[in-house]
């Protein structure tokens, strides 16, 4: 019987120094990737997304760890924690943004909210700690919400590709910007196509930048627009790929075309030798396409598009 119970309790040792151990192993491993690694220009927005919560990882495993050495239960000691975190985790976006990297105040909220899912969740419960964890839960939300619409919307782009947007699903109107919505008025494929209010803002139109990147199988860049009302007027396309932001993003360094949309039905194709072609000095990379744009520059009155069947051929 007492072998039994100390084989029990040397479960209970092994298990408890684990719980401690792991965590440590964990931020050692972890904390160099604030400034090294992580999601480059052409990464998709689902990575990006995934990235991103790793700061909540970490920061939940600094306060498992420091729940070893001092009392959550204390406020003081999770105001001491939270401050700290908040003069680090500033501090490491201030350094990130010096060395190539992003700065982020997001990132900074990120790792409050780990620090506080720690706090709340690594200590027994009462109504003040389930209040925490109510809070802390809410703040978790917008961080797992993107995950999902950005593998909903990524899942969606493999499945259509080559089709790069139909517009049968909202889900494609998700990270796009403007006055767009989807219209069943006038579409050459499907049920739907994306109406787009044009403005008199400088630039107007729509980007493209949760593609599927790699064209270099295709020939053309193909898509419809429909004009309900005369008289015409010019947009332009625009692709650029990775390297372009090495250009200063010159306009010269991309592929920028200027096409008339009468009233009514525009079929649209450009080629990808000519888009492959449109950088001055050199030859754009087809297989890492990481923008798109279609957009009208400083119209003297709002107009409204129909956008339809953007694809590759």
């Amino acid at each position: 019987m007492a072998w039994v119970i100390l084989d029990i309790n040397m479960h209970k040792i092994i298990i408890l120094k684990l719980k401690y151990i792991v965590p440590i192993v964990f931020l050692l491993v972890a904390f160099p990737f604030f400034f090294l690694g992580g999601p480059s220009d052409y990464s998709s927005s689902l990575f990006r997304s995934v990235w991103d919560c790793g700061h909540l990882v970490f920061f939940i495993a600094l306060v498992i760890v420091l729940s070893k050495k001092f009392e959550l239960r204390n406020w003081c000691v999770g105001l001491a924690i939270s401050a700290a975190v908040f003069v680090g985790g500033g501090l490491i976006e201030l350094i990130q943004s010096h060395v190539g990297r992003d700065g982020s105040w997001n990132d900074l909220l990120r790792d409050l909210t780990g620090t506080w899912l720690g706090l709340f969740w690594a200590q027994r419960a009462n109504k003040w700690i389930w209040l925490g964890r109510v809070l802390t839960v809410a703040l978790l939300i917008p961080n797992l919400s993107s995950v999902f619409y950005e593998a909903r919307y990524q899942l969606n782009a493999i499945q259509q590709f080559p089709l790069l947007a139909g517009y049968e699903s909202n889900i494609e109107l998700y990270g796009h910007g403007g006055k767009i919505e989807l219209s069943s008025q006038f579409h050459t494929q499907g049920d739907y196509a994306l109406k787009v209010a044009l403005t008199t803002k400088q630039y107007s139109g729509i980007v493209f930048r949760r593609m599927i990147n790699d064209w270099s199988a295709y020939k053309t860049l193909s898509f419809d627009i429909y004009n309900p009302d005369p008289p015409l007027f010019n947009m332009t396309v625009r692709v650029n790929d990775v390297q372009h932001k090495q250009s200063g993003w010159a306009t010269s360094d991309r592929f920028n075309r200027t096409f008339s949309l009468n009233q009514g039905w525009n079929h649209l194709s450009f080629s990808l030798d000519d888009i492959r072609n449109g950088p001055a000095k050199r030859q754009m990379d087809m297989s890492q396409i990481m923008w798109a744009e279609i957009f009208v520059e400083k119209l003297p009155v709002a107009r409204t598009i129909y956008l339809d069947n953007l694809r590759l051929e």
